[in-house]
């Protein structure tokens, strides 16, 4: 092999390790600028943390006081309040109910972060079939739910609100 000709494949190979290294570098960026678990998320307005810290338990709100409770839900990646809501009750149309005993952790409920705790109220039912205080539950989260969505301008935030009236009567 000529000197040109070795000259060539160093360069070729040299090009093609700094494109692995910035391939590396980009992917390792990419994983740092992910949302961690414990940070707080942006507000528009002022408020507590937007993520719980791990010896920090979600303050339920006073309709939420005495409700029982199934469990704790860690939001991993890709999940959603609906998807949660059907994996622990194998009916996503309760997700108000998990939104309005954690809406001091969440502040959109179409924005949930992966770290984030949170309490799974115990329903007696499913949404054809629940109490006086499991409909009051869900009403309120779709009511509240119907507050963000309107303050984001949403065309179907009034859907939520007449699903939340009809559940309050």
């Amino acid at each position: 092999m000529n000197a040109q000709q070795q000259r060539k494949n160093t360069a070729v190979a040299v090009t093609i390790i700094v494109l692995v290294l910035l391939a590396v570098l980009g992917i390792a960026l990419f994983f740092l600028m992910q949302k961690k678990p414990g940070t707080a998320t942006p507000s528009p307005s002022p408020a507590p943390s937007a993520s719980p810290s791990p010896q920090a338990s979600p303050t339920p709100t006073p309709a939420a006081g005495n409700v029982k409770l199934l469990g704790v839900h860690t939001v991993i990646r890709h999940d959603t309040l609906w998807w949660i809501s059907d994996k622990w009750y194998k009916d996503p149309v309760l997700w108000p109910s998990i939104y309005e005993i954690n809406k001091t952790e969440i502040r959109d409920p179409d924005l949930i972060y992966p770290g984030q705790k949170f309490d799974i109220p115990a329903l007696n039912g499913s949404v054809g079939n629940l109490s006086p205080e499991d409909k009051t539950l869900l009403s309120q989260g779709y009511l509240e739910a119907y507050r963000v969505y309107k303050e984001k301008g949403r065309q179907d935030a009034a859907d939520y609100k007449r699903t939340g009236d009809k559940l309050a009567k």
